[in-house]
């Protein structure tokens, strides 16, 4: 039976008809992973270019992700509060394009000394 379901039901077929069912699972299973592997084999740049993109700014919304495929780099907002053309992105900002925050702030998480 295919992965261990003879323990846990009855059988209502008999044992050629099984191994039909399980040869053809096993074709479906393996033709699938054929595709995935030629997909991602034939477009392995634009792979490598969204990996980097999401080592950078470790989240993409679905626009960065057209843009930077397209060669452009995301526009973060920088927290000024400044409209963007298209909206505001519930996307954080981090990666290179992230503000480093000041010493002694909220993001500041050194033990501080109590009187």
């Amino acid at each position: 039976m295919f992965l261990g379901h003879s323990v846990t039901r009855t059988q209502n077929h008999s044992d050629d008809t099984q191994k039909l069912v399980d040869a053809e699972i096993y074709k479906l299973v393996d033709e699938g992973l054929k595709k995935a592997k030629k997909v991602l084999k034939d477009h392995a740049d634009q792979l490598k270019i969204i990996a980097e993109g999401l080592l950078e700014y470790e989240t993409l919304s679905g626009t960065e992700i057209k843009d930077l495929l397209d060669g452009k780099q995301p526009v973060r907002d920088t927290g000024d509060d400044a409209p963007r053309e298209g909206g505001g992105s519930a996307v954080p900002v981090t990666g290179k394009a992230a503000p480093k925050p000041k010493k002694g702030g909220a993001g500041d998480m050194e033990p501080q000394p109590q009187s």
